[in-house]
């Protein structure tokens, strides 16, 4: 029975934080106290001590480097020199600013940052130069999303670190190289079923960036290290961001309270918040039940999709990386196991971590919302809500299928 509780306390934070707007992770903090304290006679400092210290880390260090780049102008300078390459051909920005978001996305702004970005002025010029919204959105979307499962973005730290917590190991770059292809043939196929490569119209006028000033250069120089220092000599990702931010301030390139203002607290919470209550109920037999229901319904060759369809289902009404991967990867290595291991326990992170991501253009997710608020005046927002949610669950069709076909064919292993 308590299992069952403590299973059911996830689903009610979730609820609760979506039809009260409270953050999700605040409520967790108060179910894990009340489960752990009362129904698991843990201690104050044993609920303390599941707060993920590392992903808390991490996470505040990059995304403070990122509001460094984004306070001063860089990530939009570095928007508009790209954009301007195109010649102002409609068929070439579009395309463009999908891979324009996932390059800023994978070198470490994350999926969130660099659609709060992108979408104000993609959405802009598509209005303007008469291009479907709809594709617009959904391109910066995917892009985004695509870069967003870097292991120096946000989303991907979050993914690596749940699997490592939970002994399924160190995926490294595969979990993001896996997710920027499945991403990219969504992309296409996408792109091509709406007829973006025959966008009428003549050129549209872009003009040239004004030249990066030394504080953008410097930024841009601190990234540069950043990437090199990570990949190369392996050091950790939130002491070298930092590091990188700490002499950004000695310089001056941004105010250092606007900066740490505009980290996304709010997004971290709901991270760790969800992750204190998601160890509770761990500790409770909760997620070992939510294993043995799940393997009820799997067998090798519907493991994969049903875990998409799961994982894409919940992604399009609450957060990926708030909600549904610091739930469901917990189960993987067990799931595997009462699966006789014939999915890998990678295999399954894998898939939770790309089909939780590729349904975030719903309205009712983060990045659909984005998109929503995003829109110039007059726009018909109803439209753009309905076709959103619609090209949500074709992704979500996407996804099942191909990552069905990768771990039959061995990709996925």
């Amino acid at each position: 029975m308590i299992e069952i509780i403590s299973l059911l306390s996830i689903l009610v934070a979730i609820i609760i934080g979506f039809t009260k707007n409270i953050n999700v992770g605040l409520i967790a903090l108060v179910f894990a106290f009340f489960l752990g304290t009362y129904l698991g006679n843990l201690e104050a400092k044993v609920l303390i001590g599941y707060w993920p210290m590392n992903l808390f880390f991490t996470t505040f260090g990059i995304t403070l480097l990122f509001s460094v780049a984004k306070i001063n102008g860089t990530l939009e300078k570095i928007s508009n020199t790209i954009i301007f390459q195109s010649k102002g051909s409609k068929v070439l920005i579009q395309i463009i600013f999908y891979f324009l978001a996932l390059f800023i996305a994978s070198i470490g702004p994350g999926n969130i940052s660099t659609s709060a970005l992108l979408l104000p002025i993609g959405m802009a010029i598509a209005h303007q130069s008469k291009m479907s919204l709809l594709v617009m959105s959904t391109l910066i979307i995917l892009g985004s999303i695509g870069g967003g499962l870097s292991p120096i973005a946000p989303n991907g730290i979050v993914a690596l670190e749940l699997a490592k917590i939970h002994q399924v190991g160190d995926l490294g770059l595969t979990i993001y190289l896996l997710n920027v292809v499945s991403i990219t043939l969504f992309a296409l196929v996408f792109f091509a079923s709406m007829k973006g490569f025959k966008s009428n119209g003549s050129n549209i006028e872009v003009t040239p960036s004004e030249p990066f000033d030394k504080k953008q250069k410097l930024t841009l120089l601190s990234i540069l290290v950043l990437i090199i220092w990570v990949i190369l000599f392996k050091v950790h990702v939130g002491f070298a961001a930092f590091v990188l931010a700490s002499i950004l301030f000695i310089f001056e390139a941004a105010d250092q309270k606007q900066a740490i203002a505009q980290v996304p607290w709010t997004t971290i919470l709901l991270v760790c918040g969800t992750a204190i209550l998601i160890s509770v109920v761990s500790e409770l037999g909760g997620i070992d039940l939510l294993t043995r229901f799940l393997a009820t319904l799997m067998n090798e060759s519907t493991a994969i999709p049903i875990m998409a369809i799961l994982s894409g289902v919940m992604s399009i009404f609450s957060s990926a990386v708030g909600v549904v991967m610091p739930t469901l990867i917990p189960t993987a290595v067990n799931l595997s196991n009462e699966l006789s291991s014939v999915v890998s326990p990678a295999a399954i992170t894998i898939t939770i971590a790309l089909a939780s991501h590729m349904t975030t253009m719903s309205p009712f997710s983060v990045m659909g919302a984005l998109a929503l608020a995003s829109l110039p005046e007059g726009v018909n927002e109803k439209q753009l809500f309905k076709n959103l949610f619609i090209v949500s669950f074709v992704s979500l069709s996407f996804v099942a299928i191909l990552l069905g076909v990768f771990h039959r064919i061995g990709i996925l292993s």
